[in-house]
C-alpha cells in the first residue's frame, strides 16, 4: 500500500516540537551511533497543552526550571527530503502519528487530505497500547528524576541510565 507520508510536505516534522522518551533516544543512539546531544535536547516548557508527568524539573541555585525531552526540531533533525530518515526505529509518538494513544485519528493532523484518507485505511505501525506502556515507564523515570532536585546537566544521563535498567 502507498505510504501516506510520501504525499506530504512533512509539516508534522517541520512544525511540531517532537517530544520523545529516553527509550526513543536509546533506540536512535543504538541504530545511528549518534550521541544524544547531536539530535535531542531538553527544551524549556513553553507550551500550553502537555503531559505534566513528562515535565523534567531541573534546578539551578534552588530555582526550578521545567523542560521536555525533545528531538532537535523545526524541522526534525532526521528529516531528509521530506521523509523520515529513521522511520524503522523512529520515536513511537512519530510512528503513531496522526493517531492518538487511544488509536483515534487526530482531527487536526497536519496531513494533506489524501494522506488522511490513506492513514484511515492503513493503521500506524505501532499500536497505542505499546506507546502507552513505554510512556508510562518513562513517566516513572521522570518522577524519580524530579525527586532528585538536580541540575539540568545531569538530567539526560540520568534518564538514559535509568532506561537501560
Amino acid at each position: 500500500m502507498l505510504n501516506p507520508c510520501k504525499l506530504c510536505t512533512a509539516l508534522c516534522c517541520k512544525e511540531h516540537l517532537i517530544t520523545v522518551t529516553s527509550f526513543d533516544v536509546l533506540r536512535v543512539m543504538g541504530k545511528t551511533g549518534k550521541e544524544p546531544n547531536e539530535f535531542c535536547e531538553l527544551v524549556p516548557l513553553r507550551i500550553l497543552n502537555f503531559d505534566n508527568e513528562t515535565v523534567l524539573e531541573c534546578y539551578n541555585e534552588k530555582l526550578r526550571y521545567e523542560y521536555l525531552l525533545a528531538f532537535k526540531s523545526h524541522p526534525c533533525y532526521f528529516l531528509k527530503d521530506n521523509l523520515c530518515g529513521i522511520h524503522e526505529f523512529a520515536p513511537l509518538s512519530c510512528k503513531l502519528y496522526p493517531y492518538q494513544s487511544n488509536e483515534k485519528f487526530m482531527p487536526r493532523a497536519l496531513c494533506p487530505a489524501l494522506a488522511k484518507v490513506i492513514f484511515k485505511i492503513k493503521k500506524p505501525s505501532v499500536n497505542g497500547e505499546d506507546y502507552l506502556q513505554q510512556l508510562n515507564a518513562y513517566k516513572e523515570i521522570v518522577a524519580r528524576w524530579n525527586k532528585r532536585h538536580d541540575e539540568k546537566e545531569q538530567c539526560l544521563n540520568f534518564l538514559l541510565n535509568e532506561s537501560k535498567k
